[in-house]
């Protein structure tokens, strides 16, 4: 009878063990860790940021206790003796957050040749961060791109 009963009890636990929650597992993005020099180290499949193109990025927070987040990323390519040169300006900003995960919307700051009121808006989730390494994702429906960036203290732009 013993063995019946620890036999039906099995697929019950089984059950509940799969559907608990793993969210509270899940460790909030410090957005203090944002701003700063990172080098683009693989680009997805999106064409917004090249292979090793670099991202200056300054950040503020856009109400005291809100937690909103916005700022400027200005964009470099290296030259061949490392020195940056300069090359686009976006604007950006964090209003949301998905599953402990900041909602990133990034604006192109320049002269587009497209007629769509949306081009030059780009949003990203960013999926990971952490002292070195930071990874975005495309947020948008069907590309579900994955970029890397390492972060570069060698690289000083004023």
């Amino acid at each position: 009878m013993n063995k019946y009963l620890f036999l039906l009890c099995i697929p019950i636990l089984s059950f509940f063990t799969l559907s608990c929650n793993r969210e509270d597992d899940v460790t909030p993005i410090d957005l203090n860790l944002f701003a700063d020099t990172w080098q683009v180290v693989n680009p997805g499949g999106q064409n917004i940021f090249g292979y090793d193109e670099i991202l200056h990025i300054t950040s503020a927070q856009i109400h005291e206790g809100f937690g909103g987040y916005q700022g400027y990323i200005a964009t470099y390519l290296l030259r061949y003796d490392d020195t940056p040169v300069h090359d686009r300006v976006f604007t950006w900003s964090i209003r949301e957050v998905e599953n402990h995960q900041p909602l990133l919307d990034v604006v192109y700051q320049g002269e587009l040749d497209s007629d769509d009121l949306w081009a030059g808006n780009y949003p990203y989730k960013i999926i990971k961060l952490t002292d070195s390494h930071m990874w975005w994702q495309v947020n948008t429906n069907g590309d579900n791109s994955v970029i890397m960036f390492k972060r570069r203290n060698d690289i000083h732009i004023e």
